[in-house]
């Protein structure tokens, strides 16, 4: 896995801390089954490390896990922010319409009809719902909400994802917390 190249490989999820005494640790899964964690055989760290997960439970935003390469506790904290990838190959086969974030990472946002925002450079979900992280220009960042609702297409030939934006998630002096419009 460590001679991959950054785009043959998957973020699944990153470890937040350790979990008790035995070597348990807690993983934000950034998948949309969390507990599907353990399915795909070993899991890498950036260092390229493997790990055999097991998932044992689901608590909050967090599944509990284990492996068997780590067995205790100082290890476990030891992995604290690591970041767990797979290899793209190791993802099931995805409906006609569904992406994987990754597949759009680096691809235009696109307003509808046609208005071009910015290079997509994230995809994440802090708690309150999926959101796009778009750098406008090469300096400042805006984050427009992410869904089904805004009707999204990607269009791979053109690298671009096209959706619903309103124009006040645009605006410069809309504060960074700024309400989604009803």
């Amino acid at each position: 896995m460590t001679d991959q190249k950054p785009e043959q490989r998957i973020e699944i999820g990153a470890i937040a801390s350790a979990h008790g005494i035995r070597g348990q640790f807690k993983v934000k899964a950034f998948l949309e089954q969390p507990m599907d964690i353990a399915g795909f055989g070993p899991v890498y760290r950036e260092d390229g490390q493997a790990l055999t997960l097991k998932a044992h439970s689901h608590a909050k935003a967090f599944v509990i896990c284990s492996a068997k390469e780590i067995t205790d506790r100082t290890q476990a904290e030891s992995l604290r922010g690591s970041v767990l990838y797979v290899a793209r190959d190791q993802l099931p086969d995805l409906a006609p319409d569904e992406i994987y974030h990754a597949d759009v990472i680096g691809f235009t946002l696109v307003a509808q009809p046609n208005q071009p925002v910015g290079e997509i450079v994230g995809i994440h979900d802090f708690g309150a719902g999926t959101v796009i992280e778009v750098r406008i220009g090469n300096k400042k960042t805006i984050f427009v909400p992410f869904g089904d609702r805004y009707e999204p297409m990607v269009d791979e030939a053109s690298q671009q994802l096209t959706m619903q934006v309103d124009p006040a998630w645009l605006e410069e002096d809309t504060p960074p917390n700024r309400q989604e419009p009803k």
